[in-house]
């Protein structure tokens, strides 16, 4: 025997007799219309082929469902019950045939998404309704770098896709860039050089800086790196962070200045300013998407090129120039 619990209790059903959603779908059209003559007709059967299906139900169920005489036919307690249970049933069905068949279009499904804060500022505010609005059936799972790491993640199929900084120092991958964020110096706001609008390169020279070690970000400490050498002055650095947000930790303590993306601006704590760089070009950083190579999922190409529409759209996020910026 089978047990299927409903509201009222426990309904036992025989093992013998299989329930079939072609039954659920008949009693649902004889409850909603209590007439086995409309019913029949809504779906297109004979009335005596429909009746023979009811009480297969009622049999396989195990409890009268309708009251039913030759003018009258109505729900039981169990059968109110079971009518709900039923429609429930037959709508998660459909709903499952609709997810499958958009799936199989590359519309629908789950995909893990790595992140980290730059993207979490300039990608994935307006990633998100543009989503919700062109593929309303995809779950998007984030995990940020700090808890999966991005490339040892999508290696591994922890990861379906995910937001790196560029270059891509990995085999197996393949990528696509989104775009570049500038670099500025992001310093204590009664730092003397924040009383300045503009930063000359030449006054870092020898500065208190909080630095990153190349393997933890190798394109921020690279773009660092070659601005020093370039203007040929000399990095002081006095304490090191594993994480942006760990540098803006230190800066806000007074440890000294730091070389990081503008999208930080929308993450500074109280107390700690930035200024743009005056020099020509400003270095840049990348923003990439990521994914494995051989992975054909339409899912993620899907994803991957409302990703490359949402980012080559102008988005609200600072560019910042030579010109003067407030605090």
């Amino acid at each position: 025997m089978i047990r299927l619990a409903l509201a009222s209790g426990v309904i036992v059903l025989n093992r013998c007799q299989a329930v079939e959603l072609r039954h659920l779908r008949y009693f649902v059209s004889v409850a909603e219309e209590l007439s086995f003559t409309r019913a029949a007709a809504r779906l297109r059967t004979a009335q005596p082929s429909l009746s023979q299906q009811i009480r297969q139900l009622e049999k396989s169920v195990g409890v009268k469902l309708l009251d039913r005489s030759r003018h009258h036919v109505a729900l039981t307690n169990a059968g109110r019950i079971f009518l709900q249970q039923a429609k429930d049933i037959l709508t998660r069905i459909e709903h499952a045939t609709r997810l499958a068949k958009q799936a199989a279009e590359g519309r629908a499904g789950d995909l893990s998404v790595g992140t980290f804060p730059s993207a979490d500022v300039r990608i994935l505010p307006a990633l998100r309704p543009l989503v919700a609005d062109r593929m309303p059936d995809l779950r998007l799972i984030l995990h940020s770098k700090y808890a999966v790491d991005p490339i040892a993640g999508l290696e591994s199929g922890a990861l379906d896709v995910a937001f790196v900084r560029g270059p891509l120092e990995a085999d197996g991958l393949e990528s696509a860039e989104l775009l570049r964020e500038q670099l500025i110096i992001v310093l204590p706001a009664h730092h003397p050089l924040a009383r300045r609008k503009v930063i000359p390169v030449a006054s870092l020279d020898d500065l208190p800086c909080i630095t990153m070690e190349r393997r933890l970000s190798p394109a921020l400490h690279d773009a660092a790196a070659s601005l020093y050498r370039e203007a040929r002055i000399r990095m002081h650095a006095v304490s090191r962070a594993d994480n942006v947000l760990g540098h803006l930790q230190l800066v806000q303590e007074g440890l000294g200045f730091a070389l990081l993306p503008d999208s930080i601006i929308a993450l500074l704590p109280p107390g700690v300013t930035f200024r743009p760089l005056d020099c020509d070009p400003v270095p840049t950083v990348s923003i990439l998407v990521a994914w494995k190579s051989g992975n054909h999922s339409r899912l993620l190409r899907e994803f991957v090129e409302l990703v490359r529409r949402c980012c080559s759209t102008p988005k609200d996020a600072p560019r910042l120039t030579r010109k003067a910026t407030k605090s």
